[in-house]
């Protein structure tokens, strides 16, 4: 079914009904998701980035509690807290994010913004204040999606290059990585505010294969939103799509059901 040269692609090279593997799907030279399980094997991947929220913290989880204590702290009136979480898309009363939530994908920036537009107050000085009070919350609730450790430590043990390309900023970020227990995998952390802009716009990842020495071609990158795949092809290197694929998102290097399952399309 699939030839030597798919395989020297990096296209699909086994079943699932052959190696009894999880499922695994798709790949570059297929535009839409296989109906079985596959393997994908990626070579000459010398640096991992990875996007942080929904990819390797759980989102909903970490950010719904995260920004009902934020707006607790940022909007003093009752209402004007309720019209401005439900701009963002956050419950108040259940501490979750709605589904299309700008919080889920869009920079602090650009979160700020909306609420001072929902207030009338001067987006700088909203966009501090947030800043400050998402770099303690956050970090107060953060939680990891399963299995992260082992997989980042077995990229580690594999000589990988690994890097963290996040619209949150890039101090929270830190922060998180180092209350997870995490921070000394990452060889690399980037925020919307590290002066390389943010996702979608492709600064991260040209700044994360600079810091890796490597050519943009042996960088993957690993996301599971929209905005993480338009970094990736604006930059010109290799996504995986954790969990289902975005809406409107086609031609991805490769699709994973879980974070989990990336060792496999690595070969380690």
């Amino acid at each position: 079914m699939y030839s030597p040269s798919d395989i020297e692609n990096q296209s699909v090279i086994a079943t699932s009904d052959g190696l009894g593997k999880a499922p695994i799907v798709v790949v570059n030279m297929v535009a839409e998701s296989t109906p079985y399980s596959a393997i994908v094997l990626l070579k000459d991947v010398d640096a991992v980035v990875f996007d942080k929220d929904g990819t390797l913290v759980d989102v909903h989880r970490t950010w719904g509690p995260a920004m009902v204590r934020t707006l607790e702290d940022l909007v003093d009136d009752r209402d004007d807290r309720q019209r401005v979480a439900a701009a963002i898309g956050v419950d108040l009363a259940e501490g979750t994010l709605s589904t299309n939530s700008p919080v889920i994908a869009e920079s602090n920036a650009e979160i700020a913004a909306r609420i001072a537009a929902e207030l009338d107050r001067s987006v700088a000085e909203t966009a501090l204040r947030l800043e400050e009070l998402v770099t303690v919350h956050v970090s107060d609730a953060v939680q990891p999606l399963p299995g992260v450790e082992r997989i980042l430590s077995g990229l580690k043990d594999h000589g990988f290059w690994i890097g963290l390309a996040t619209n949150d900023g890039g101090q929270s970020a830190a922060r998180q990585l180092v209350k997870l227990g995490w921070r000394t995998y990452f060889d690399s952390v980037i925020g919307y505010d590290s002066g390389f802009g943010s996702k979608p716009n492709p600064g991260m990842l040209v700044a994360s294969a600079r810091r890796a020495g490597c050519s943009m071609d042996r960088v993957l990158m690993v996301g599971d939103t929209a905005t993480d795949v338009g970094a990736a092809k604006s930059a010109g290197c290799r996504v995986v799509v954790v969990g289902a694929r975005p809406s409107g998102v086609s031609d991805v290097t490769a699709e994973i059901a879980e974070i989990g399952h990336l060792p496999d399309l690595l070969g380690i």
